[in-house]
């Protein structure tokens, strides 16, 4: 800098200077610290039900690259974070899955509890997008439970559905009573996953699942263990008849679990332990602890739910 005037003047001008290329160097320092990102990566911030294989199926991104520009090490999102997805597509929209007769909807634990369209066939998939399971693919419909609830004539053909399916045997056979039909659909609804709330086959807890059961033969019940109890009339263990209700205490004083007996000591219920509707015995040590009785709801005579007790 040439100073024509104050050397003191021109000494604070030189400072000035200095000061300025001192602040854009550190700047630039600060700049290169930063990972860098490319300014077509886009960016996600985890939701309450997101997972790797779900973001990264959204943005058409690979599960891989999204651990790599985030550091991740495990499978574990924190909501609200923010997540870096290298060559993802911004701004991607989930499409809704078009149901129809022959569609494949897939279901998640999170799914809404909403009931299936008819000729829907319902499957679980593994959060990280793997195959599903042969359980779970052969999960029924409704009208495939609607059609094991009908009474089989001998005239009657059992319907594609129903010979494919695991009651195939029974669903043949002439003039079925109402306790054959129950357990009939009872059996079919194995492996429809647990739900806390749920009274639908995306999810069903254990009074959801036998109100939905005794609903397939139009038979009302209450929605809750604690009300079915009061419905029926009291039977004793030694007499459990297929069809029974059973009733337990788990998480509260009064009857909180209920399933359907099956006969030989077994009964089917949805339970919180295996996260599905499953077939348990009650000599069980945790059954046999929590028992508090059992109520009989159908008769054969008239098929229909009996005065309570």
């Amino acid at each position: 800098m040439i100073c024509f005037h104050d050397p003191k003047m021109c000494l604070m001008g030189d400072t000035a200077d200095m000061k300025r290329l001192l602040t854009l160097l550190a700047a630039l320092a600060v700049l290169a610290a930063i990972p860098a990102v490319s300014l077509a990566d886009a960016t996600h911030v985890v939701r309450k039900g997101d997972t790797l294989g779900k973001i990264a199926r959204a943005h058409h991104v690979s599960v891989a690259k999204i651990r790599a520009a985030n550091g991740l090490d495990g499978t574990h999102l924190a909501v609200g974070t923010k997540l870096v997805l290298p060559g993802g597509k911004a701004h991607s929209k989930r499409r809704k899955a078009r149901s129809g007769k022959g569609r494949r909807v897939t279901v998640r634990e999170s799914t809404p509890a909403e009931d299936p369209p008819p000729g829907t066939q319902l499957s679980l998939v593994d959060p990280q997008g793997t195959t599903p399971s042969t359980e779970a693919r052969m999960l029924p419909t409704e009208a495939e439970l609607i059609e094991l609830a009908r009474t089989m004539n001998a005239e009657d053909t059992a319907s594609p559905a129903v010979a494919a399916s695991p009651a195939a045997p029974e669903a043949g056979k002439a003039d079925a009573s109402i306790k054959d039909r129950l357990l009939r659909v009872a059996r079919r609804m194995l492996a429809v996953p647990y739900r806390f709330g749920g009274t639908t086959l995306w999810g069903l807890d254990c009074s959801g699942f036998v109100q939905k059961t005794f609903a397939f033969l139009n038979l009302d019940l209450p929605r809750s263990a604690r009300e079915q109890f009061r419905e029926g009339a009291k039977v004793a263990k030694a007499d459990l008849s297929p069809g029974d209700l059973v009733f337990f205490r788990t998480y509260a004083k009064y009857p909180s679990h209920v399933g359907i007996y099956l006969g030989d000591n077994r009964f089917v219920h949805a339970s919180s332990r295996e996260r599905k509707v499953t077939v348990d015995s009650l000599d069980t040590p945790y059954y046999v602890k929590r028992y508090i009785g059992a109520k009989r709801l159908l008769f054969e005579e008239n098929g229909s739910l009996p005065e309570a007790q």
